[in-house]
C-alpha cells in the first residue's frame, strides 16, 4: 500500500459511502483512479468488507477464557452460530475477546446465555459498552 492507498482507507474508514469523485477530488487524482485502487485493495484482502454502524444500539464487548483442552477453533465456530460476527482471538487474560451488539438489554442477555453454555466456555467477563467515540 502506498500513500494514496492508505489515504482511501482512511477515507472509507471513516465514511464507507463517501463517493469516490470527492476522495479523487481531495487526492487530485481521477475518479477511475479511485475506484481500480479500491477494486485492488478489495480483491487483495486489505479491505475485507464494507459495514454501517448503526445508533440507539446495545452493545458489549465479552471476554472469553476457554478451556484448554478444548479446540480454539471449535469454539469460535460455535459462537458464529451463535450469530456473533467480531471474534478475535487474543493474548492476556482472556483467550476470545467477542463484541456483541443487540437492540436490547434483553437481546444482550440472550446471547451471553448462549455462549456460556457452550463447551469450552470456562469463564465470561462482560463489558457493556457505554458511549462511542
Amino acid at each position: 500500500m502506498d500513500e494514496i492507498d492508505t489515504k482511501i482507507v482512511e477515507y472509507l474508514q471513516e465514511d464507507a459511502r463517501k463517493p469516490f469523485l470527492q476522495i479523487a477530488k481531495e487526492l487530485k487524482v481521477s475518479e477511475g483512479t479511485i475506484r481500480k485502487r479500491v477494486n485492488k485493495l478489495i480483491s487483495e484482502k486489505v479491505i475485507k468488507k464494507f459495514t454501517i454502524t448503526l445508533q440507539n444500539r446495545i452493545g458489549a464487548i465479552v471476554g472469553i477464557e476457554t478451556n484448554p483442552h478444548i479446540e480454539t477453533r471449535n469454539i469460535v465456530e460455535n459462537l458464529k452460530k451463535v450469530g456473533l460476527k467480531e471474534i478475535y482471538e487474543v493474548t492476556g487474560r482472556f483467550d476470545i475477546v467477542c463484541i456483541i451488539d443487540t437492540q436490547s438489554t434483553e437481546g444482550m442477555n440472550d446471547v451471553l446465555e448462549k455462549i456460556r453454555i457452550l463447551e469450552g466456555i470456562n469463564h465470561t467477563e462482560t463489558f457493556t459498552i457505554l458511549k462511542e467515540n
